[in-house]
């Protein structure tokens, strides 16, 4: 972040605040809560906030915290953390707009895989929310996706299978994103429900790391 009015503003901001509501994602599910600031490192551009219990389970798999001021969102980085403490970046502004997200978004268990087969290919969903999918595959499969174009493909979900369209709003070379555009209200309980449950297994799996 570039060293601006408002950024030394910003960090004014937190020095006032003395504490920040923070978010971070587990397997795409937020994880929320509060860090209290202790001291702020002008030099070695570091601050040390007061851990939060909620948030230890999670640091080990997850390094980014998320906060909001006003409308603009911010990342830190955690540097080291320990059951009292924790050491971060200076904020940086956030470039994935996770916060922002109006729909609940969940990774797919391993265990238990999704399928997509769109023009011919079948392809692995690596997340899911109730709005679109986010895909995985070879690069010769996903090459012939068009971002902008609308596909018709089919949805597996366990043993259930639903007939979906949906547009390429991104894509990498392994990786691609598909808004859907046309679903049926029957279709769309099913993906809330698995969404569901899955955030069950989730928070399940983030109790069991506080032991």
């Amino acid at each position: 972040m570039e060293e601006t009015k408002s950024y030394w503003k910003l960090i004014g901001w937190l020095k006032k605040q003395k504490r920040i509501n923070v978010v971070t994602f587990y397997e795409e599910v937020p994880v929320n809560g509060i860090l209290e600031l202790e001291t702020i490192d002008e030099t070695r551009r570091q601050i040390i906030w007061k851990n939060d219990p909620k948030l230890l389970p999670v640091l080990k798999y997850e390094r980014i915290l998320f906060f909001k001021k006003d409308e603009e969102i911010f990342t830190l980085s955690v540097i080291a953390y320990d059951e009292k403490e924790i050491a971060t970046t200076f904020p940086e502004v956030a470039t994935e707009p996770k916060l922002n997200r109006s729909y609940v978004r969940v990774k797919v268990s391993p265990e238990d895989d999704i399928k997509v087969m769109i023009e011919n290919k079948e392809l692995k969903v690596e997340d899911i929310s109730e709005a679109g999918i986010g895909i995985t595959g070879k690069k010769e499969d996903l090459f012939q996706l068009q971002i902008g174009k609308e596909y018709e493909f089919l949805l597996k979900i366990k043993n259930e299978i639903m007939k979906i369209k949906g547009v390429v709003v991104h894509k990498e070379t392994n990786t691609a994103g598909i808004k859907i555009t046309d679903i049926s209200l029957k279709d769309q309980d099913k993906i809330a429900r698995y969404i569901m449950n899955r955030q069950r297994e989730i928070a399940r799996k983030i109790f069991m790391f506080k032991d």
